[in-house]
């Protein structure tokens, strides 16, 4: 216990140089094209229920109406949201793709801070006490599910985060953990988390005892 408090104490000290060599704007930036990449690519699958390709556009929806706001804290032009949007709206999910990855190429997301170089024991016991803190309440909920498969009428299902880390590329993952995790009104509704204590989730969902 006193281990996991001394690492979670240096996770919070610990500024990530990737992090501060990219910018935390440009990164959120990176990670959430990324992720819209992602669930774009489930949507066109035409492999997702109804509902959760419901959910799939809302969130996408979502995630377009907040990019020109991520554009420009990032310093970058935010009318690069525009066709976008319009490829969106008109359900052209090819020229959405391409444009996607033609923003995702000029803001390439650099998860190396957040992928644990060793699944480490100590890191392994701080993923788990983040998991069972944070995260075990609604996700444990799936694991419980005899085909490990999320309710088919929810639109945004809470998945089993073990399975989902090993269908998941692995950058992807580590970027849905960066953009996914919310806080509270304390933070402000942002990732309370640390790259070091998103890097022991990550060890933990890949080489973790799924209990």
């Amino acid at each position: 216990m006193r281990l996991l408090r001394v690492l979670a104490f240096a996770a919070a000290a610990v500024c990530s140089a990737a992090a501060a060599a990219q910018g935390e704007h440009e990164r959120r930036l990176a990670a959430e094209l990324m992720v819209m990449a992602g669930d774009l690519r489930r949507l066109q699958s035409n492999s997702e229920p109804p509902k959760h390709r419901e959910g799939l556009r809302a969130r996408l929806a979502g995630a377009l109406s907040s990019l020109p706001l991520l554009l420009r804290r990032a310093g970058a032009p935010a009318s690069a949201a525009a066709p976008l949007r319009a490829a969106f709206s008109q359900s052209d999910w090819r020229a959405l793709a391409a444009g996607l990855n033609a923003l995702g190429r000029r803001h390439s997301f650099e998860p190396g801070a957040l992928i644990p170089r060793a699944a480490t024991p100590e890191r392994l016991r701080l993923g788990e006490a983040i998991h069972r803190q944070a995260c075990a309440g609604c996700h444990d909920d799936q694991r419980k599910s005899p085909r490990d498969a999320p309710a088919a009428d929810t639109a945004l299902p809470a998945f089993n985060l073990f399975e989902q880390s090993k269908r998941t590329p692995r950058a992807e993952f580590a970027a849905r953990l960066l953009i996914g995790v919310r806080g509270d009104r304390s933070t402000a509704w942002r990732n309370p988390f640390s790259d070091l204590e998103l890097g022991a989730l990550l060890a933990y969902y890949e080489k973790g005892k799924q209990n």
